[in-house]
């Protein structure tokens, strides 16, 4: 059992990323076509990629794509699981990032495309209490100054 917990404890950014590497594009564009279909990304971009990495005792070097998934917490899951039974790779590299702040009309368009039943996120305007009555906004501290010296004479 490992140590690590596998929930993240704080996430809390209305987006996802799940980044997983293939051995090469056909596999990633495979595997991002099949997320496409089943309404677990919204998006996924396929970048070409040097790893360099231990396995089986040795450092090993090879080309790879890395496919950045994007999408919503409620489908996080779902994805996580789809990417691990269907990798290619003994040991797949499958991560969740946690996006604390999206452009809103990028995130009306996650929302949109991948649960259109829920309503739509908020657009700031402050933060929401579970009761549904607005909080104010919380402020940085503003900033001080350290007292005047006095010159000695």
């Amino acid at each position: 059992m490992s140590p690590y917990p596998l929930d993240p404890v704080r996430a809390v950014g209305p987006m996802r990323l799940v980044v997983s590497a293939y051995p090469d594009a056909a596999a990633a564009r495979s595997a991002a076509r099949a997320a496409l279909a089943r309404h677990l990304a919204a998006c996924v971009s396929i970048l070409p990629i040097e790893s360099q990495y231990w396995w089986k005792g040795r450092v090993e070097s090879s080309a790879e794509s890395l496919a950045l998934f994007k999408t919503v917490p409620k489908r996080v899951g779902g994805l996580i699981r789809f990417l691990d039974r269907g990798h290619p790779y003994d040991v797949p590299e499958v991560i969740e990032l946690d996006i604390p702040r999206v452009a809103p009309r990028y995130l009306a368009y996650l929302a949109e495309t991948l649960d259109p039943a829920s309503p739509p996120p908020p657009l700031g305007g402050g933060v929401m209490r579970r009761e549904g009555r607005r909080v104010r906004e919380v402020r940085a501290p503003a900033r001080t100054r350290a007292p005047r010296r006095r010159r000695s004479r």
